[in-house]
């Protein structure tokens, strides 16, 4: 099954204790309902609830989801089992993250160093073009991958890894 969001509109201001959001739902393709959360902490709307069934009986087929806190009574990580609601949670925190490197790439030159994503200044769009097509720029940057000059993805997923 494909979960997706579209129409994603968040709102950071609103956002306290989770995102403030609203998307409509596809899945496999199909556009079958909408989500919306008031970011004051509670649950994720979900409309027609019946998505929100399918949902989760898929997701009881998933892994479970290793948080980033440890378990008091095991020691480990702690794990959890994945819903609708942590479906979507990743969905908005991936695009949330892609909307984030695309501000980032669209004003500065962004770049991987001893395993951190770093930037420079800010720069008019027609500057940051013309700086990255520069001939002397390799040796600027020589053993460093400069995110600007790679495919989104590949940009996304080293930003992801040094900004986790």
């Amino acid at each position: 099954m494909k979960i997706e969001l579209k129409n994603i509109k968040h709102s950071e201001f609103a956002s306290q204790e989770t995102h403030c959001y609203q998307a409509t739902i596809y899945i496999d393709g199909k556009r079958v309902g909408a989500v919306e959360n008031q970011g004051h902490g509670g649950c994720d709307s979900v409309h027609p609830y019946q998505v929100a069934q399918q949902i989760d009986a898929y997701a009881k087929t998933l892994p479970k989801t290793v948080c980033n806190f440890i378990d008091p009574d095991t020691g480990k990580p702690a794990e959890m089992e994945q819903t609708h609601e942590t479906i979507f949670g990743d969905i908005v925190n991936s695009w949330l993250v892609a909307k984030d490197l695309k501000r980032a790439l669209s004003k500065r030159v962004l770049y991987l160093k001893d395993g951190g994503v770093y930037q420079t200044k800010a720069m008019a769009s027609d500057a940051l073009r013309r700086y990255l097509s520069e001939p002397k720029l390799g040796t600027l940057y020589q053993d460093k991958t400069i995110l600007n000059l790679l495919p989104f993805d590949q940009a996304l997923t080293i930003y992801r890894g040094a900004t986790a």
